[in-house]
């Protein structure tokens, strides 16, 4: 019973952030690489940067983009200019490059930023800041021109969180904004674990939009294995499970046990629970 229960949990936690899929999907009109674009993009940006990384992706045309797959500093470039982050004027040879760079192909695709002071750097840690996300977001783009054909072909997670898991330019190895020189030096990859929760968050929803979407259970199912193969999260709420005694051994579980915690028992729905309710009977 709770077994069976815990895989409807994970599958409604699915379903809700399929809302988002959803969305993007219709603003995109059905193309399926460029929601895989924005919705990547939007994840990499994390809470605090959802929002601008999700404009940033949406004014910037990925078809661009592609024409630089070879070259993850001119992709770099056109980011940071479209992000708002060249405006002014630098004293390190690398943004003045970028800038030099983003201009020349500015006027001639017809290219408007949005506006700088959107994004936020306040209350974040130095690695998540957004110029170094913006980087790792152009290495990223650069390994595909397709990045969502590239990621239906990978069935074994670990090969996803590798594509995921790319480095922020040489630069950043000693700087977290331009111009200021940082006494941390070492390179700015994204990380296991915010790779683990990118695919967690935008790549098996968008797979399982994909699967219910072409009536094509295979990747639905694909979708749930992947969160199978990756391990639990550790946040405070799947902390609290595990000192109720539940210790979560994978994604899969620990998405469940977020959607009984969120959607359940913060709600007191104890009677639409299998759980709570077994509980209540037995009291």
């Amino acid at each position: 019973m709770v077994e069976g229960f815990m895989d409807r949990l994970v599958v409604e936690r699915i379903e809700q952030k399929a809302n988002v899929v959803n969305r993007l999907l219709a603003e995109s009109r059905g193309n399926w690489e460029q929601t895989c674009y924005w919705l990547l993009a939007r994840y990499i940006g994390g809470r605090v940067n959802a929002l601008p990384f999700e404009l940033l992706a949406k004014a910037t045309d990925m078809r661009l983009l592609a024409r630089w797959k070879d070259n993850p500093r001119r992709i770099e470039a056109i980011l940071m200019g479209q992000a708002g982050l060249l405006e002014g004027s630098f004293n390190d040879d690398f943004p003045k490059q970028l800038q030099s760079d983003y201009e020349a192909i500015r006027s001639g695709a017809g290219l408007i930023p949005i506006e700088g002071h959107l994004w936020k750097f306040y209350c974040l840690r130095p690695g998540s800041f957004p110029t170094i996300r913006i980087s790792q977001f152009a290495h990223l783009l650069s390994e595909s021109s397709n990045l969502f054909s590239t990621l239906l072909e990978k069935t074994a997670a670990a090969d996803i969180v590798a594509l995921f898991n790319q480095h922020a330019d040489e630069y950043w190895t000693s700087h977290y904004r331009f111009d200021k020189l940082s006494s941390n030096v070492q390179q700015k990859a994204i990380g296991r674990s915010q790779a683990e929760m990118l695919v967690i968050n935008a790549w098996v929803p968008l797979l399982f939009v994909y699967g219910s979407s072409h009536g094509q259970q295979q990747f639905k199912e694909q979708a749930l294995d992947l969160l199978a193969q990756l391990p639990s999260e550790n946040n405070s709420v799947i902390r609290c499970w595990r000192k109720a005694g539940l210790s979560p051994d994978n994604a899969a579980r620990s998405q469940a046990l977020l959607q009984l915690s969120n959607n359940y028992c913060s709600n007191r729905r104890c009677l639409n629970c299998a759980i709570g309710f077994n509980v209540i009977k037995r009291k």
